[in-house]
């Protein structure tokens, strides 16, 4: 049976410098606590309900004591269905005005398994993208609880740049808001059950949509600024 537990070889070489960065960055963030821009928050529940083979359905509320513990600036979370072969896959996009201010994006990576989901494989992986001939890099777990399986991809983004790894956005965002006086960062996650042992058609169905939704995603943040 796979491990449930993360895998932790090569981590022990940066884990200590990047954590003590981090924890410098938060305080520096509190300490400076310098102005930012007033930018309008993206309009995330306008992002298309149609997308390729998949629709949405209505589109779904946090639970409140989740809303008031995230605090996003604007967020979208809703289902689409690909009718043609009965796919599903829930979108979740959160965007975070200001991190001086608020939380920021809870990641998946803790919250899920702090949910009773078990992680049944993880890795980092380019995703080609449009007009990115080098992809994203996104994050793709596999999950169980209860005999159920989910795939879960992910990433963090704003309207200049894109990651996979929670620590390399902070360490981006203190730069930005000295330097562009913002510190706005979204985290974009979908996930699909999974039907059977093997993930491949739904990885190739997530990827797709992932695909397809991404212009719409990177318009949509553009407007924000």
């Amino acid at each position: 049976m796979p491990s449930s537990k993360f895998k932790l070889s090569g981590l022990h070489g940066w884990l200590l410098p990047a954590a003590l960065i981090l924890l410098v960055q938060a305080g520096a963030m509190r300490v400076l606590s310098i102005p930012e821009r007033d930018l309008p928050a993206p309009p995330l529940p306008e992002l298309p309900v149609h997308v390729g083979e998949w629709t949405a359905n209505q589109d779904q509320s946090l639970e409140p004591n989740v809303l008031a513990y995230l605090k996003p600036d604007s967020y979208v979370l809703r289902d689409y269905l690909n009718r043609a072969n009965t796919n599903s896959i829930n979108l979740f996009v959160a965007y975070f005005k200001s991190l001086q201010n608020s939380y920021g994006p809870h990641s998946p990576r803790v919250c899920l398994p702090g949910s009773g989901w078990l992680v049944r494989s993880s890795r980092i992986r380019p995703l080609p993208m449009p007009g990115r001939p080098d992809g994203i890099p996104v994050n793709e777990y596999v999950l169980e609880k209860n005999s159920n399986k989910i795939l879960v991809l992910y990433w963090y983004q704003n309207d200049r740049n894109i990651w996979a790894e929670e620590f390399k956005a902070k360490l981006t965002l203190l730069p930005d808001l000295i330097r562009y006086r913002r510190s706005d960062v979204s985290l974009v996650r979908f996930v699909t059950p999974l039907s059977g042992e093997t993930v491949d058609r739904e990885l190739a169905g997530t990827q797709e949509f992932a695909r397809l939704i991404f212009p719409a995603l990177v318009e949509s943040l553009r407007k924000g600024d």
